[in-house]
């Protein structure tokens, strides 16, 4: 067994510390280039940045770059790495920078060659996986692998792991059933989660019993089952990978970083290699990812790291604050930096997302300002009703339009892709292109198309034009229905020339098959038949009959919220149709997904898929209490960060609103209250010249009757 075998690396837990290594005198193993580029090449860079860009650029040491949004992170740290090239003449091969994308790093080398003439970037800039992979190449043998071992995708490990979990008699989500494609799913994160704490399979039921305890002793809910069953998969997971000579893209951190804190000779010989390290988005950064950082630059103390806190928003996915928070107790030596001239936004807009993020008292702390004008105060805008919210969002949308802003200019974020329906209604309705970037339609959700699938077997059970409906939602959930009982179900069918649930009355299936079948079937029919029922009370009916929505309720899916939210959408826009027909076809022309490429389109997004990106005029619909902050989040904080990021997106016109009725009361978010009245105006701006006092209701608000007026 090989040196660097699971046995030999005992778990260490996310939050541990890490040993300090002694230290290490940098040395340059190679020439320098025949020309290297001047000094000169930063100078002329230093010129389009601002002192205090300039100045963290040129910093020697380690250094954390708090960068704010819209500051300027990107060309600051283009330019840290030029300085080092171009000025402290440390070969381009003889720095590592590491970013989370490859559109990152492509952009980043782009600018660096520019910067230098024409220059080789380093040869070690890319993703964190991407430069982990090139080192596990060089020592397979750590993960117990040959040479020339797989990378697999995220596609092949779910085939691993689903054959795996079939092995060991637990539901993946064979047979297409939508609920039980969801265990799946659960598991592979639960295994990506071990990795990316630095868990090894032989630690992993250790690790799994300690959380159980704690969570029993703190009395917090935890899937106890789940947990020991991915104990069991993770083992036999990793063994299979081993025996194919594949690697997932967690072993690629996984291996190198534990042969780094276990062996010092292995780390040396590594981190001898680089003089100076540059991590972009630190913000987000895993243990696994902050401990490979951690080891790499144990000696030189030379890590340069551009982040911001307050745009820490992606915790639930396994990235942890802390780590930036405590930067300075890694480094004791290091300096930190703020950037905090945004280049983006208007003087109310930094001056409304300064005031809601400065509640965070645990925040490292800074504070935006622009050049720029005041520009337009924040609108906050008060509806009736979530139609009437989308509604007003497309007025709106058209008269700016009308005064000659582009398509491409506005962008709608909400906290939750279910609210995306409404606009997408309405945005079709007035016939202006638009794209949900990142997410499917709301028509195109599988439970969406599910319970529209009931709907058009309740309404023609017998037309063989229900066929495709019946094929989608018979097994769902599973009744037995796999491909051998379908294969009966066809062929009776098309001998007695009948729809697929009429053939059920005689077709040659399994007892237990069969039963399940004509239960259907007849639930399908008397719901159908039964003239008394709305629209919207038939497909809840059919969803709740068939077993459908305890189906996701019994999931422990991550979406599983998500999707009841969606379902209960389509309820109450069914509300809005006489008939069936009149919902199926509304749906069948909303389906078209234009290409997100396109660019002359109005872009609906979540505030998650926003990060990073910026817009001439933004409008933030729902910030009402429970949906944002959300109730379904568990970290505050992390959703005042998020609404921080929501604000800095907006370059000219940022647009909040809230209904007073959305599947009941509703009240305006507590960030509402954060915004400043000088920074604010109660209403749209083209209803009103100077600002409205706070006190005062706005129009829409006035317009609700007064039993659903708050008091």
């Amino acid at each position: 067994m090989s040196r660097y075998s699971d046995e030999n690396f005992p778990d260490v837990a996310p939050l541990d510390g890490l040993e300090e290594w002694a230290g290490y005198e940098p040395c340059f193993d190679e020439p320098p280039p025949a020309q290297c580029p001047s000094p000169e090449a930063f100078a002329t860079m230093a010129a389009t940045l601002t002192p205090a860009q300039a100045q963290a650029a040129a910093h020697p040491g380690a250094i954390l770059v708090l960068a704010g949004a819209g500051t300027g992170k990107t060309s600051t740290l283009t330019a840290a790495v030029v300085h080092r090239i171009a000025v402290e003449k440390i070969p381009a091969s003889r720095l590592l920078a590491v970013t989370f994308t490859n559109k990152a790093a492509a952009e980043m080398a782009a600018r660096i060659r520019a910067a230098l003439g024409g220059a080789s970037a380093p040869s070690w800039l890319g993703t964190y996986h991407g430069l982990a992979a090139r080192q596990l190449r060089e020592a397979p043998e750590i993960a117990e692998l040959r040479p020339g071992f797989d990378i697999i995708d995220a596609d092949d490990s779910r085939r691993f792991i689903k054959r795996i979990m079939k092995a060991l008699n637990l539901s993946s989500g064979e047979e297409g059933d939508t609920a039980a494609r969801d265990p799946l799913k659960l598991m592979c994160n639960r295994i990506g989660k071990f990795k990316d704490n630095l868990i090894t399979p032989s630690g992993a039921a250790a690790w799994v019993e300690a959380k159980i305890t704690k969570a029993t002793f703190s009395r917090d809910p935890l899937d106890v089952q789940g947990l020991r069953a991915a104990v069991r998969v993770y083992a036999d997971y990793q063994r299979a990978l081993r025996e194919a000579n594949a690697a997932d893209f967690g072993d690629l951190l996984l291996w190198p970083t534990l042969a780094m804190r276990r062996d010092e000779a292995y780390r040396v010989r590594w981190a001898s290699r680089f003089d100076w390290l540059a991590a972009d988005e630190y913000q987000d950064v895993n243990f696994a990812q902050y401990s490979w950082l951690k080891a790499l630059a144990a000696e030189h103390g030379n890590l340069f790291c551009v982040g911001d806190d307050d745009q820490a928003i992606y915790g639930w996915r396994g990235s942890d604050i802390a780590y930036i928070r405590r930067f300075a107790r890694d480094f004791p030596q290091a300096a930190q930096l703020r950037l905090e001239e945004n280049f983006r936004s208007t003087g109310h807009i930094l001056a409304a997302a300064n005031a809601v993020i400065a509640r965070d008292n645990k925040r490292l702390g800074k504070t935006l300002y622009t050049r720029k004008e005041a520009g337009d105060p924040i609108e906050i805008v008060a509806y009736r009703d979530a139609q009437a919210e989308a509604a007003g969002a497309v007025n709106e949308i058209l008269a700016r339009h009308a005064e000659g802003v582009g398509w491409q200019e506005f962008a709608i974020l909400y906290r939750n892709s279910f609210l995306s329906r409404g606009f997408e209604e309405a945005l079709m309705r007035a016939r202006i292109p638009h794209v949900i970037v990142g997410d499917v339609g709301f028509y195109q959700r599988a439970e969406i198309k599910d319970a529209l699938a009931f709907l058009r077997l309740a309404a023609t059970p017998d037309d063989r034009q229900s066929d495709e409906a019946f094929r989608r939602v018979i097994n769902e959930p599973r009744r037995g229905f796999g491909a051998k009982a379908m294969e009966a179900v066809e062929a009776e069918a098309s001998f007695r020339g009948v729809s697929l649930l009429r053939a059920l009355d005689t077709a040659a299936l399994p007892p237990k098959c069969r039963a399940a079948g004509l239960q259907f079937a007849e639930q399908i029919r008397r719901i159908g038949e039964d003239r008394s029922h709305t629209l919207a009370d038939q497909i809840s009916l059919l969803i709740e009959a068939t077993g459908y929505r305890a189906m996701l309720r019994e999931s422990k899916a991550e979406t599983t919220e998500d999707r009841l939210e969606n379902l209960a959408e389509l309820i109450a826009l069914a509300g809005e149709f006489h008939t069936a027909r009149e919902l199926l076809d509304h749906a069948a022309l909303a389906t078209s997904r234009p290409g997100e490429d396109e660019t002359d389109r109005v872009r609906l997004m979540t505030l998650h898929k926003a990060k990073g990106l910026e817009f001439p005029h933004v409008f933030l619909p729902a910030w009402e209490s429970g949906m944002f902050p959300s109730d379904y989040s568990g970290d505050a904080e992390e959703e005042r960060r998020l609404a921080y990021v929501a604000l800095t997106r907006g370059k000219r016109r940022v647009s909040i609103s809230y209904c007073g009725f959305r599947r009941g009361f509703a009240s305006p978010s507590t960030f509402v209250d954060d915004i400043p009245d000088e920074h604010s105006i109660r209403g749209r701006l083209r209803d009103s010249k100077r600002p409205r006092s706070a006190g005062r209701a706005p129009v829409e608000w006035r317009r609700l009757p007064s039993s659903l007026r708050r008091p």
